[in-house]
């Protein structure tokens, strides 16, 4: 696991960051010891809401993986966004801001994932100004994701369920209706009845 471990981390930086040989080298040497890697089941949580300095950014080169939070007034999960293979899983308000972590990181799939804490990667932020212009374009994306989910809420419940699933083959592909319900903000049974109509 640690050589699958050190490939993405190398495949990441020869991908996404336009650095020197040497450079390259040198961030490698500085991040990897940072990185865990593990193996994780279908539906198990990787995080749970907490402190910022316990947060990770995930990376799933397997399977796709989604957030949630839980509305206690409402007792009930809602969906807040979906990662699909191969992208950067944070949260840009606990990572840069310190505010405090209120999403579950939940797998779809079985896989391995790798992770670096918060606190680490803002270390490597602030001695890798390249690896700071990459979290920017992930934060930058993030937000234009919940945006379009916003957008999205503000549908008609039978639009929203068609676009949604239009707009998200492979996750309907792989998700309960469960969780495709919690992700347009709907009750399983709401959404099942809508779907047959």
């Amino acid at each position: 696991m640690k050589e699958h471990k050190n490939n993405l981390i190398k495949h990441y930086i020869k991908k996404m960051l336009n650095l020197t040989p040497d450079r390259e080298q040198l961030l490698f040497e500085r991040i990897a010891p940072m990185f865990s890697i593990q193996s994780a089941l279908k539906l198990q949580d990787l995080e749970s809401p907490g402190p910022a300095n316990e947060g990770r950014i995930w990376y799933s080169a397997q399977a796709m993986v989604h957030s949630y939070y839980y509305s206690k007034s409402r007792d009930a999960p809602y969906g807040t966004q979906i990662w699909k293979k191969r992208e950067a899983i944070l949260f840009a308000s606990s990572l840069l801001n310190g505010t405090d972590r209120t999403n579950y990181v939940q797998m779809l799939e079985d896989g391995i994932v790798t992770s670096i804490s918060y606190p680490d990667m803002l270390t490597i932020r602030s001695e890798f100004p390249e690896v700071s212009a990459d979290i920017e374009q992930v934060i930058l994306q993030n937000e234009q994701a919940y945006q379009h989910r916003v957008q999205l809420l503000n549908e008609p419940s039978l639009d929203r369920i068609m676009r949604f699933e239009k707009e998200n083959r492979l996750f309907c592909s792989i998700a309960s209706l469960h969780y495709k319900a919690m992700h347009v903000g709907l009750t399983r049974q709401t959404y099942a009845f809508l779907k047959k109509k």
